[in-house]
């Protein structure tokens, strides 16, 4: 059964196994510091299998940050896993009285999982600059 909780310092070492294990670029970098302050983590028994968080992005409007689940586990169990992270940073943005929540992906199979959970997408143009 997949238990999810508040994610906590001694939780860090599994994320940066769960990031490792999908080949993330920048791990390294990932601290507590950088991490926001709300996020969950789902485990099957001792072992993580999702993870994720929540980032104020505007005084009304965060965005899901940082979600990735374990490579080690199928495809269902993932799901499962990250509709538990995700369901909680929600129950969360509506406690702050959020207006909304920001999520970006370009990976069509987290699109269609996104649209299941009540997300839509929004035609907008995003710009970026590339710092260096």
């Amino acid at each position: 059964m997949l238990n999810v909780m508040s994610f906590k310092f001694k939780h860090l070492r599994l994320l940066h196994d769960m990031l490792e294990s999908q080949k993330y670029i920048g791990i390294c970098d990932i601290t507590m510091k950088t991490l926001p302050k709300i996020g969950y983590i789902t485990m099957l028994n001792e072992q993580p299998v999702a993870a994720g968080f929540l980032r104020r992005v505007e005084p009304c409007f965060a965005q899901i940050d940082t979600l990735v689940s374990s490579a080690y586990f199928g495809s269902k169990i993932r799901h499962e896993g990250i509709t538990l992270v995700v369901n909680n940073l929600l129950l969360d943005g509506r406690s702050l009285k959020l207006k909304g929540v920001l999520a970006f992906t370009s990976d069509n199979g987290i699109l269609n999982r996104a649209k299941e959970l009540g997300f839509h997408e929004v035609n907008q143009t995003i710009i970026a600059k590339e710092l260096k």
